[in-house]
């Protein structure tokens, strides 16, 4: 049985049918969301009555932890122990059913959203082809020329694929959290149930508060003989006699509570705080000072490797000890770096007197890469401890393979990942200003930096990423933000100021296989040897191209050049920096980080698709007259092509000299630039280019395909190289409005009819014309036009496309001849 409709919200949308082509989905279920809800405010609503509670329950007693007799309105001060333990076990199991309730309305209701995206996507896209689909085919057409029915045939089946493809996948999810949580209800609150749901903002202090399988919590308990309760159950495991999920869970309920009043701007209770600390002052006891390795990390060891604890066991209890840690030393949650056991300190301050990391040095961070990497992924560590352990990090892989061979790549990776999550932290080792350095290096970015981006990754260099990944994505935050944002940003592009780390990035001293082009054309195996940065690290070079497309009006930007109206005399540069909220990148240290990022092809891809589409936003401001004959627009488009030709220049003459097969990486990066600005184009079923250009952005970074480019396979892409005069070209007839008169003297089958309206597609594969005419209708389109007048001047519009296309190509080949000289 299948189906085509979704409830939901109260609403019923049903999938149109497009000739014979419809949706066949997956039964719609006849559950609702709202009734769901309203299932589980019921039972939490049996929860207060049993409490003897009218009021609300969640603030009170989800806020902090308290003892059952706080949290409950009765009297119950004459009951036995034993009638007490039943009215907790009931309150308690009522509070996980309502949570395992909400979880699945959550499941329910992300289904429906999605099989309502589905079916929206499918009505909105499906009846643009139902007037082709119905076309009656022509009495001539070459051999494999396709009709225009057969074409909508074909992607009105593609489309219904993809999207039962999408449901499907949606559906089975659901299926399986049914059963998950139907799993859930059978076996009752069991520790790996409860930390899902806590893990998942379902739960909070509320389980524990009302009882469950624990006894006591962090105030009440003691932190010392919680530490010995831990070694006795390291000591004897199956021999333990105790709970010691009882612990994992306060310490993860800890953690997971402080992130929540992080968020809201909050911090620790005195009493979590004291609990925390002098636990791990009694587990870095009990660990021992001078073994190897010492303290807590002694501990840490002892439940990593031992085979009597069961692995969720494990997990909960590496993942309770991690996070109490980073909260601990959370300046902004009243924790405190100091607060940290010395052999935690010691370990994150790194190896400060050896020329090369040591054994006991490698082997205590492993462990420690061990413990921080299983705690909660949105706990963060503060900023002291943050700088401490980034450049710690830095400093240990800075400098040739052969002098860090042992540094297994996993536990760098767990280490760097936690601690680039502290923003303050990340800003103060960029910009060389912050509250706290580290007690050796200071903060000293070049060679931090420099370390982590040389470094091998396994993951590609995507934890390390993210010391400046935070920059891109706070484009949409607030104003201090974005501020903080750009300051970072002026800061990080001062580095390519320096040779020797320009010089580092280019040569990592690691070679790469993969796959070349050599001068047949033919893909081959290769190598190249002395790999450059984002050749070895790809996940790091996406990260720059994300920085060049969040910042790509400043790479254009004429600052330091002579061109445009920002533009000054050559050689009268002031680096990179933020003035009065601007943000002004010096163009050496532009065109250096172009090079380097170009140097991974999907990154390079991606840079280039941006400034293609850059270009032709340009085009459109123009065209519609926003600043009439202006041509800055032109200027800035031309500033961006001249560095990103020198920097492709660049990197694939540094390619053919580390492999002297790889013959054709340039025209691969410009051929796939081409192809994903194509294809986002084509993705948009709309006319016009003002209205693509958000979703363009968004396409462009989903389609990245490098690998699979071969070197000649746009030489006879229909608009040529997508340059200025063919994007105007193309742009100004795909602004003419729906029913001007002048598309009847269009070519014929350049105009294209859709929902009523006729217009000009900016994308020459919607025209009906025999492949390889293109260019040629454009031609002819284009003097049909060109001669009329230009509605924002008093010229034609052939005279608007030379004054716009003569700046640009003027600037372009300006910066092409200073970088020559240079």
């Amino acid at each position: 049985m299948t189906g085509s409709t979704v409830t939901y919200n109260g609403e019923t949308i049903e999938a149109v049918s497009i000739g014979s082509f419809t949706l066949s989905l997956n039964p719609d279920p006849e559950m609702k969301v709202s009734e769901l809800r309203e299932g589980a405010e019921d039972i939490r609503m049996l929860e207060r009555r049993i409490l003897g509670r009218a009021d609300g329950l969640n603030d009170d007693i989800d806020s902090a932890a308290k003892e059952f007799t706080e949290v409950i309105k009765w009297n119950i001060s004459e009951l036995g122990e034993e009638d007490l333990a039943v009215w907790m076990d009931v309150s308690s199991a009522l509070r996980f059913c309502a949570s395992i309730t909400e979880e699945w309305a959550d499941c329910v209701n992300e289904y429906k959203k999605e099989r309502r995206r589905i079916i929206n996507r499918w009505n909105e896209i499906a009846p643009t082809h139902q007037d082709d689909l119905e076309k009656t085919e022509v009495a001539f057409r070459f051999v494999n020329q396709q009709t225009p029915s057969e074409k909508a045939a074909k992607a009105l089946s593609e489309l219904k694929g993809q999207l039962e493809g999408e449901e499907v996948s949606a559906f089975n999810a659901l299926y399986e959290s049914s059963e998950e949580l139907r799993s859930d209800l059978n076996n009752g609150p069991t520790p790996e149930a409860v930390q899902r749901l806590i893990d998942n903002g379902y739960m909070t202090w509320s389980y524990f508060n009302l009882g469950g399988d624990i006894e006591s919590l962090p105030i009440d308990l003691d932190p010392e003989e919680a530490a010995d309760h831990l070694i006795e159950y390291l000591n004897d495991p199956e021999g333990y006699d105790g709970d010691i999920t009882v612990l994992s869970a306060i310490l993860n309920n800890i953690a997971l509570a402080a992130v929540d009043k992080k968020n809201n701007g909050g911090t620790l209770t005195r009493e979590e705080l004291n609990f925390l600390r002098d636990f791990y002052a009694s587990l870095e006891e009990a660990g021992g000072e001078g073994g190897q390795p010492p303290g807590v990390l002694k501990i840490t060891d002892d439940i990593i490797y031992n085979m009597e604890i069961e692995d969720g066991i494990r997990e909960q209890l590496l993942s309770g000890i991690g996070g109490g840690l980073l909260v601990l030393s959370d300046e902004s949650l009243i924790g405190d770096y100091d607060n940290l056991p010395r052999s935690i300190r010691e370990t994150v301050e790194g190896p400060i007197d050896n020329d090369s990391p040591s054994a006991e040095w490698q082997s205590n961070a492993a462990t420690l890469g061990r413990l921080l990497g299983s705690a909660n992924a949105h706990v963060q560590g503060g900023e002291q401890f943050s700088v401490n352990l980034t450049q710690s990090l830095g400093y240990a892989l800075d400098g040739s393979p052969e002098e860090h061979p042992y540094m297994a790549s996993w536990w760098l990776e767990a280490l760097i990942d936690v601690s680039t999550r502290n923003e303050d932290a990340n800003h103060a080792i960029l910009t060389g200003e912050g509250q706290y350095e580290h007690p050796v290096h200071g903060l000293d970015s070049e060679m931090t930096l420099r370390g982590l981006y040389t470094y091998d990754w396994g993951d590609e260099g995507a934890a390390a990423s993210g010391i400046t990944d935070w920059i891109w994505q706070q484009v949409e935050g607030e104003d201090w933000e974005q501020e903080r944002a750009k300051e970072a940003m002026a800061s990080f592009m001062g580095l390519f100021e320096s040779p020797e780390f320009v010089d580092a990035l280019s040569g990592t001293g690691h070679n790469v296989e993969g796959k070349v082009t050599n001068e047949l054309g033919e893909l081959v195996d290769g190598t190249w040897h002395d790999a450059s940065a984002a050749l070895v690290n790809p996940e790091l070079a996406w990260g720059w191209s994300e920085l060049f497309a969040t910042y790509i009006e400043e790479f254009s930007s004429g600052y330091g050049l002579d061109v445009g109206s920002m533009g000054v005399p050559d050689g009268q540069r002031d680096g990179s920096k933020l003035e009065d909220g601007q943000l002004y990148l010096d163009p050496r240290q532009r065109e250096n980080f172009l090079q380097l990022a170009m140097g991974d092809g999907d990154a390079a891809s991606y840079i280039y698709a941006e400034s293609l589409n850059f270009n032709m936003e340009r085009i459109d401001d123009f065209i519609r007259g926003e600043n009439g004959t202006n041509t800055k627009g032109a200027v800035e488009s031309g500033v961006l092509r001249g560095l990103i030709d020198r920097a492709l220049e660049q990197e694939a003459a540094a390619r053919e000299t580390k492999n002297n097969q790889d013959n054709a990486y340039r025209q691969k990066v410009t051929n796939n630039g081409i192809d994903l600005l194509g294809s986002a184009i084509s993705e948009i079923p709309y006319p016009g280019f003002s209205t693509l250009s958000e979703g363009i952005k968004i396409s462009l970074k989903e389609s990245a395909g490098f690998e699979t480019v071969f070197a000649g396979q746009n030489l006879t892409n229909p608009t040529g190289s997508w340059e200025a005069k063919e994007n105007f070209q193309l742009l100004t007839l795909g602004s003419l409005e729906p029913g001007d008169p002048r598309l009847a003297d269009m070519p014929s089958g350049m105009v294209i009819e859709r929902n009523g309206e006729r217009f000009i597609s900016v994308n020459p594969s919607d025209w009906e014309l025999q492949p390889g005419l293109e260019s040629i209708a454009l031609d002819d389109a284009w003097t049909t036009l060109s001669q009329n007048k230009w509605p924002h001047g008093d010229m034609n519009y052939n005279d608007a496309m030379n004054i716009f296309t003569e700046a640009y190509s003027d600037t372009r080949e300006k910066l092409n001849e200073e970088n020559n000289e240079s």
